[in-house]
C-alpha cells in the first residue's frame, strides 16, 4: 500500500511538474534518489529530457533552383535501349567463345589441392563481357568451345585458386529489332506512341528528382539557419533507425553485420540521424509559428486519394485501418507537407 502510494503521489507530481514549468518531454522523465519517511513529505528527483528552445529562422525568401525536367531524344533513346536489352534473348552459337558471347558452364574450385567450399556448380551461365567474382575466369574462357575442358589459374579475394571448367554451351545475346512489332509486344499500338509513353516517364522521373532536389536545398538552408542541440535519446533512437534499414536493405531482414563494420557505419550515420531530429523539431516550430495545423476536411481528403489509389476492397479495408491507427502521423505528415508549401512560396526559385 505504501508503495503504491508513493507510485500515485510521483506520477501526480511529475505531471503537475511538467505543467508548471512548461517543460516539453520527449521521452517518459526518470525518478530517481526517492525518500518516504515515516511521518515525513516524499521526495524524489526527476529527469527529465524536454525539446530544444529556439525560434526558428531562415526560412522565408530562400533563394533555391530547380532543375527544368526536360525528355531529350537521346533519354528516350536509352530507355528504349534498356527495354531492348531487357527483351534480349540467348541463342546458341556457333564457333569459339569471344567477349560478346556468354558461357554455360560446370566448375570446380580448388587452393592447394583441395576443394573451395561451396566452390562448385553446374550450368552456371557467364557474361564474358563483364568481369566476375572469380578473378581471371572470364579472360580463361575466350576462345573456349562447347564441349572443351580447361584448367584455369585464378583468383579469390586475391589469393592464388585453380578453376576446373567444363564448356556445356556457347550462346550469343540476340536483341529484338526496335519495330513496331516490338512495341506491339509490350502493349503499346507502335513504336512511336512507345517513345511517347518513355519520354512521358522520363519527364516524370526528371520533376520528380528536380522536386527531391528542391527539398534537399530547403532542408539545408533550414538546418545552416537553426543551429542548436537535439534531445541525445531521440538522435539515437533516430540513429538506429536508419541503421536498422540500411543494414536490412543491403543484408536482409535477419541480416547482421561484423561488430567493428556496424560501428563504422553508426558513426557515418550519426551526423545525418541528428540532422534528421533537427528537422523534425524545426518542421514542428515552424509549423507553430505560421498556425499551420491539419484539418479534419486535410485528413478526409488524404483518405478519399489513398483510398483512390486502392485497387481492390480488401485494399480499401487496409487503407482505413492505417488511417484510424496512424492518424497522428498522417497528420504530422500533413502538417509537414504545408510547411514545405509554405516555404515555397515565399522562396526565389
Amino acid at each position: 500500500a505504501r508503495a503504491a502510494a508513493a507510485d500515485d503521489l510521483i506520477e501526480g507530481a511529475v505531471r503537475e511538474a511538467l505543467g508548471e514549468l512548461k517543460l516539453r518531454a520527449v521521452a517518459m522523465p526518470a525518478v530517481g534518489n526517492v525518500k518516504f519517511p515515516d511521518g515525513g513529505a516524499l521526495t524524489f528527483e526527476m529527469h527529465v529530457e524536454t525539446a530544444p528552445e529556439f525560434e526558428p529562422k531562415g526560412y522565408k525568401n530562400l533563394a533555391l533552383t530547380k532543375k527544368e525536367a526536360k525528355a531529350s531524344d537521346a533519354d528516350v533513346a536509352d530507355r528504349l535501349k534498356q527495354l531492348q536489352e531487357g527483351n534480349a534473348r540467348l541463342e546458341v552459337a556457333e564457333g569459339p567463345a569471344t567477349k560478346d558471347h556468354y558461357v554455360v558452364m560446370d566448375y570446380a574450385l580448388t587452393r592447394e589441392g583441395k576443394p573451395v567450399p561451396n566452390g562448385t556448380g553446374k550450368g552456371e551461365l557467364v557474361d564474358l563481357s563483364s568481369d566476375q567474382t572469380v578473378e581471371g575466369l572470364t579472360a580463361g574462357l575466350l576462345g573456349a568451345k562447347k564441349g572443351e575442358t580447361r584448367e584455369l589459374d585464378v583468383k579469390i579475394d586475391g589469393k592464388p585458386a585453380r578453376c576446373s571448367v567444363t564448356v556445356a554451351e556457347v550462346k550469343k545475346k540476340v536483341l529484338p529489332a526496335l519495330d513496331d512489332e516490338f512495341a506491339k509486344d509490350l502493349g503499346v499500338e507502335s513504336l512511336a506512341q512507345l517513345k511517347e509513353k518513355l519520354a512521358e516517364i522520363v519527364q516524370k522521373e526528371g520533376e520528380a528528382r528536380g522536386e527531391r532536389e528542391l527539398v534537399g536545398q530547403i532542408d539545408k538552408a533550414l538546418l545552416e539557419a537553426n543551429a542548436f542541440e537535439v534531445p541525445a535519446s531521440l538522435a539515437e533512437h533516430q540513429l538506429e533507425h536508419m541503421y536498422g534499414r540500411f543494414v536490412e536493405r543491403i543484408m536482409g531482414p535477419e541480416g547482421t553485420l561484423p561488430e567493428e563494420d556496424a560501428k563504422k557505419l553508426r558513426e557515418k550515420l550519426q551526423p545525418e540521424a541528428r540532422n534528421a531530429v533537427r528537422l523534425q523539431f524545426l518542421v514542428a516550430r515552424i509549423a507553430e509559428a505560421e498556425k499551420l495545423e491539419a484539418t479534419e476536411d486535410d485528413l478526409k481528403a488524404e483518405l478519399e486519394k489513398s483510398l483512390s489509389q486502392s485497387e481492390t476492397e480488401k485494399d480499401k479495408t487496409r487503407t482505413r485501418e492505417v488511417f484510424e491507427k496512424r492518424g497522428d502521423d498522417i497528420r504530422a505528415m500533413i502538417k509537414e507537407r504545408k510547411v514545405y508549401a509554405l516555404i515555397r512560396e515565399s522562396a526565389k526559385i
